[in-house]
């Protein structure tokens, strides 16, 4: 090994194994890859009860909407009586008018089926 001490006050070593150096150097990752975590803001809806809110269900509630129309024919009537089904364990309020509903639903979650439809079951007036 050789020290040089130059007049700056660095002191440079070199050794004879510089090729095992730097393959020990690539071998060890000088940096991790971190991918950002996107953070979805919350959803707040009037549609969605304060019991809801508090034990944080609507992510929940909107996965059991979302699932409730996969493989149904039936669409809007399966979307329309799981909706219901929210509102009788009271986390969905039940006093909003159909149009209300649906607008709240549609901002939230696209919807496959209109309004008239939607209204035929919610209403009950099949």
């Amino acid at each position: 090994m050789i020290n040089n001490i130059n007049n700056f006050g660095v002191i440079n070593f070199y050794e004879n194994n510089a090729q095992k150096q730097e393959s020990a150097k690539k071998a060890e990752p000088v940096c991790e890859d971190v991918t950002p975590v996107k953070e979805e803001p919350p959803i707040d809806s009037i549609i969605f009860t304060k019991k809801a809110k508090r034990e944080a269900k609507i992510p929940t509630i909107l996965d059991a909407l979302k699932k409730s129309v996969e493989r149904r024919r039936d669409k809007t009537r399966a979307f329309v009586e799981e909706l219901q089904e929210w509102q009788k364990e009271g986390y969905v309020d039940a006093h909003y008018n159909a149009r209300v509903m649906y607008d709240e639903l549609e901002k939230i979650t696209p919807l496959t089926f209109g309004y008239e439809v939607f209204k035929k079951y919610y209403n009950n007036t099949i």
